[in-house]
């Protein structure tokens, strides 16, 4: 499909001065819009590929998807970590058919070419018929992926060889990371297991939905429900309903820049890093209020308090999602047409909490946002209903307006925790890269 020179309908409208912020339903619908995206965001933003934590042993790979390119990431003989193209350089055969493992090499199914763990090809499987040195220039290696880079062990990769670093492109969000990761003195790791499943939807709808507080209450009620019942007659029994009633108070939404954007918000659940609850249990108590005095050790009182005891959704534009709340779920959304979405999840945790406590962590990761769990489902089936809607109704506009006002910049705004402004901040963006205002490219 061409895209030079196509002119979309105008798919944001913002009236700061009205307080209103609207986005043209076909920028959830349209073939043509998916198009642009792909080669305009998925193309040039940085996109997650894996967490360093995965690779524990030389040769470990994972074969991988990201922005629609079959990628192998793997820690190669030498310890480096690498990001190459799954595909021979001979007749295009994807080379690595395997979700993971652990390999010195990777072999051609097609015709038997072998290539070693830093993507050189080591064998053509042949005696005669090729030159020699034909490969000396290296053009017959697996070809490595654009850019490569980490913060904090997350490692996303870019196809733009031109694109800003990765440091730079977080901006704010780098301090959402560092939260997270300074959880623990020891090492936060990816635990074993994911979560894999797929949606009817436009991957922006999840983006959104991932750090909504607006639709908390309203979706997720049977959860809040069984809170209830877990606090039954202790200390905590009345803190649901004196959350709902703060909860706009309490807490903000924030734009991070670049299309970024956090939820910070106080629900009861308990936070196995260091916010203990009665319904946790009295054996878990001393180590928890432990966990939180070593923060205001390390932190201070202020920022241990943002560490332990805030819930964190955030997305890194464009696909994204961290959730650290009852526990703590690295979700990318990959989106696989612009109805359709593969969502992959990995439970995340530190390697110095008691076995009590991580039994804790894994029930809460799969019991909220797992894919049968409180949470996931009553989202998903919101955001079928949306797609569905959106694409057999003749509406046009989505009203994403809450919070909306003047601001300098709205991709670094702030609001309450029901707002929509982290919305606003990333539909901004989105608006910037797809007109070609900004190119995310060092100038």
């Amino acid at each position: 499909m061409a895209l030079d020179g196509w002119q979309p309908t105008k798919l944001i409208d913002a009236d700061a001065e009205a307080g209103s912020f609207r986005v043209h339903r076909d920028a959830y619908r349209s073939d043509e819009v998916f198009e642009r995206e792909k080669a305009l965001i998925f193309n040039k933003c940085w996109l997650y590929l894996g967490h360093q934590t995965e690779l524990k042993k030389k040769g470990d790979f994972f074969a991988r998807r990201v922005g629609g390119r079959d990628i192998i990431f793997n820690l190669d003989k030498n310890g480096k970590v690498g990001a190459h193209y799954n595909t021979c350089t001979h007749r295009a055969s994807k080379i690595c058919r395997e979700h993971s493992g652990n390999a010195r090499t990777f072999t051609c199914p097609y015709h038997g070419w072998v290539f070693n763990s830093e993507g050189q090809l080591s064998s053509q499987n042949a005696k005669t018929g090729y030159k020699e040195g034909i490969n000396d220039d290296g053009h017959l290696n697996l070809k490595a992926v654009e850019r490569l880079e980490e913060y904090r062990g997350f490692w996303f990769v870019n196809f733009n060889p031109k694109a800003i670093s990765l440091y730079d492109y977080l901006d704010d969000g780098r301090d959402a990371i560092d939260a997270l990761m300074d959880q623990t003195e020891a090492q936060q790791v990816i635990l074993s297991g994911e979560h894999t499943y797929s949606i009817n939807a436009n991957y922006k709808l999840l983006c959104e939905n991932s750090y909504d507080g607006y639709h908390l209450f309203p979706v997720h009620a049977s959860y809040f429900d069984y809170l209830r019942d877990q606090m039954a007659g202790t200390p905590a029994a009345d803190l649901i309903d004196a959350t709902i009633a703060d909860y706009s108070s309490n807490g903000a939404v924030r734009g991070l820049g670049n299309g970024h954007a956090i939820l910070d918000s106080y629900v009861p659940t308990g936070r196995p890093v260091a916010q203990w609850l009665p319904s946790m249990g009295a054996s878990v108590k001393p180590e928890i209020e432990a966990k939180y005095a070593r923060l205001v050790e390390r932190f201070g009182e202020e920022r241990a308090n943002y560490i332990a005891t805030t819930q964190k959704n955030l997305v890194i534009f464009p696909n994204l999602v961290i959730n650290d709340i009852l526990s703590v779920t690295v979700r990318v959304i990959e989106p696989e047409a612009k109805d359709r979405i593969r969502v992959t999840a990995w439970a995340m945790g530190p390697t110095d909490e008691s076995e009590e406590l991580r039994a804790m962590r894994l029930d809460n990761f799969v019991s909220f946002l797992g894919p049968a769990g409180f949470g996931s489902p009553d989202d998903i089936e919101m955001l079928e209903i949306c797609q569905t809607a959106a694409a057999h109704t003749p509406v046009e506009w989505s009203e994403i307006s809450k919070g909306f006002g003047p601001a300098e910049d709205h991709c670094k705004v702030t609001g309450a925790p029901d707002d929509e402004v982290q919305m606003q901040a990333y539909w901004t963006m989105w608006d910037r890269v797809m007109s070609g205002e900004v190119t995310l490219e060092v100038e």
